[in-house]
């Protein structure tokens, strides 16, 4: 049996049957297989079956509009931040949004990095002392003491890398190790300079490190560029004092130990302004390890300074 459509919308069976017909067309009645015909009917597939309208007459069925009235159902911004980031352009390992700090947790910070500075100095003090009494720098010789200051950059790196962590407790530990193998190079102190002038220029360099220190606390403008200029200059300092060692020039060495009070004073002011900052921004860190990183950074500036002006002012024994 082969099938096919006349003109009129007919669906025409041809065959054994003698070709009865029905008629698809909505306006005539159809026509069933037995000849009877039957009452008219509508296509269901030509109408939409809610009367050729949409059930909601056309509109929205939030009448045209967007359900939250065309807003953001975030009030228009991205509920994550003006940037889309996850936690609004910040960076969710550093350190968490900044937040607003009270002036007393700042202060409190700032003590505890001096609280802890000075408890280096006194590790540092106490320690070199007993490693002169012990003839530590003889007994060593030289290779001991390279092996002091490799271990030094170490614990330095060491202790900085487990204050980004946020671990109080491994930073304060490798902290007090640099103090402790600071100490052991530092006893040489002792057998160039008499004790009553270590003395008296330790208590200088505490006065001119408690004036920087409270300028750095009290300055208006931000050092930030100062500290770049400052940086920069103490790697001059470094370079020059290696190229010294095989120039032996004591003009040039006086210069270069001039060079480093400067710089060792003004990043005091610098450090003690970021360690402000730091407190300030609340970036995330431990209250404790921001007062065990602001106390390194002082402790350094302290015994560059502290180095530099004994060179100036220290008596060398007889």
């Amino acid at each position: 049996m082969d099938n096919n459509y006349d003109s009129n919308d007919y669906y025409q069976t041809t065959g054994s049957e003698g070709g009865s017909k029905y008629r698809l067309n909505e306006s005539s009645s159809d026509v069933n297989l037995n000849g009877e015909q039957s009452a008219p009917q509508q296509n269901t597939y030509n109408t939409n079956p809610y009367g050729g309208q949409n059930p909601y007459g056309n509109q929205n069925p939030y009448g045209g509009q967007n359900p939250y009235g065309n807003q953001n159902p975030y009030g228009g911004q991205n509920p994550y931040g003006p940037n889309g980031g996850f936690y609004g352009n910040q960076n969710p390992a550093a350190f968490a949004m900044p937040q607003t700090v009270s002036s007393a947790a700042i202060n409190d910070i700032l003590v505890k990095s001096f609280l802890i500075m000075f408890m280096a100095l006194l590790v540092t003090g106490i320690t070199a002392l007993i490693a002169a009494q012990a003839d530590f720098i003889f007994r060593a010789g030289a290779a001991g003491i390279i092996i002091c200051f490799v271990a030094e950059l170490g614990l330095v790196f060491g202790a900085t890398a487990a204050m980004k962590k946020n671990n109080v407790t491994m930073s304060a530990v490798l902290f007090f190790l640099y103090c402790v193998v600071n100490a052991l190079t530092l006893s040489v102190i002792f057998y160039v300079y008499t004790s009553s002038s270590i003395a008296q220029v330790f208590f200088i360099t505490a006065i001119v490190f408690g004036i920087m220190a409270a300028a750095g606390y009290f300055a208006k403008m931000d050092l930030t560029k100062l500290g770049n200029i400052l940086l920069i200059g103490l790697i001059g300092i470094i370079l020059g004092s290696v190229v010294n060692m095989f120039m032996h020039s004591s003009g040039f060495d006086m210069f270069l130990t001039i060079a480093g009070i400067i710089i060792f004073l003004g990043l005091t002011a610098y450090d003690v302004q970021k360690i402000k900052k730091m407190a300030s921004s609340n970036i995330g860190l431990d209250p404790m390890v921001i007062g065990l990183y602001g106390a390194m950074q002082l402790y350094l500036d302290f015994i560059n300074l502290f180095l530099r002006l004994l060179r100036i002012m220290g008596r060398a024994r007889r």
